[in-house]
């Protein structure tokens, strides 16, 4: 199965790599020195990494080359930055450290500063980068706090109920440490049925939406069902790239779509899980 990624304008492109290190350490630091770096500073960093990791995949779709890999682990390190503030700030000692830019902060106790949350897709996006830079275990007491804040009020939704899969299959049921198979399968389940008890309600084609396909790959994933896997993989390549893709729009030229959509980090983390625990590689041919 192939699909063909949508294309980013080539100047905006060429503006996310030039001078990017120089770029990238001089935001580090005037947002340091500005005011306190709290979730939205390092969502920002996270984000210009993506776009400047996005502009790389044009000439290297694989993105296997050191330069690469170093910012994957710095983008990874930013966006679990947010996480671990929504998480921790004001109650616990937490640091963030980007090496990339030789940059780190430190955060104590009882400051000044009040409590924040990450939104739902902000943290399944920050989970998926640290499936991919393989840091997701050790982020993974943060991510379970920060989910707190937002879990009731979105249970039932298809982006509340991936987080909900995600946890499960990738940190374990917080109820279930070490987490089983069996367990991990039970919760995706659980947590697809209150998506479909939820369309049914609204009468909403919710079961539609990527994210609903994101969780049914996802439960293919922990019930080892491969052929599920690929389909489900495959159905939200294409929604992406349909999302992503040319405007219908006369007045759409497409020149503000950011390099960083070129990585749907959803299905790239789902296939970096399926490759690492069951070594299924992707049957999706696509850069």
């Amino acid at each position: 199965m192939r699909i063909e990624r949508h294309r980013v304008d080539p100047a905006v492109v060429s503006a996310a790599r030039e001078d990017f290190t120089n770029r990238i350490g001089g935001l580090v630091r005037s947002m340091s020195r500005a005011d306190r770096m709290a979730t939205y500073e390092w969502q920002a960093i996270a984000e210009e990494f993506l776009d400047y990791l996005g502009a790389l995949s044009v000439e290297t779709p694989d993105l296997d080359t050191p330069e690469a890999r170093a910012s994957l682990k710095d983008a990874a390190e930013a966006a679990a930055g947010a996480v671990s503030y929504a998480a921790y700030h004001p109650y616990c000692t937490f640091q963030v450290t980007l090496r990339y830019v030789n940059f780190g902060m430190s955060y104590d106790p009882g400051e000044d500063a009040p409590e924040e949350s990450v939104t739902t897709w902000e943290w399944i996006d920050a989970l998926c980068l640290a499936v991919l830079g393989d840091k997701a275990k050790w982020h993974g007491e943060a991510f379970h706090f920060a989910r707190q804040k937002f879990a009731d009020q979105m249970r039932g939704t298809p982006a509340g109920e991936l987080a909900t899969g995600l946890t499960a299959v990738v940190l374990g049921d917080d109820e279930e440490y070490p987490p089983s198979a069996q367990a991990a399968l039970r919760a995706v389940d659980a947590a697809l049925a209150r998506v479909r008890i939820r369309a049914e309600a609204t009468d909403e084609p919710l079961m539609d939406r990527p994210d609903s396909v994101a969780l049914r790959a996802l439960r293919a994933l922990a019930a080892v069902d491969r052929d599920a896997f690929n389909g489900a993989l495959y159905e939200l390549l294409v929604k992406h790239a349909s999302l992503h893709g040319p405007s219908t729009s006369p007045r759409s030229s497409g020149s503000t779509r950011s390099p960083r959509t070129l990585l749907p980090l959803v299905p790239l983390a789902l296939a970096a899980l399926a490759h690492r625990t069951l070594g299924w590689a992707p049957a999706v041919d696509t850069d």
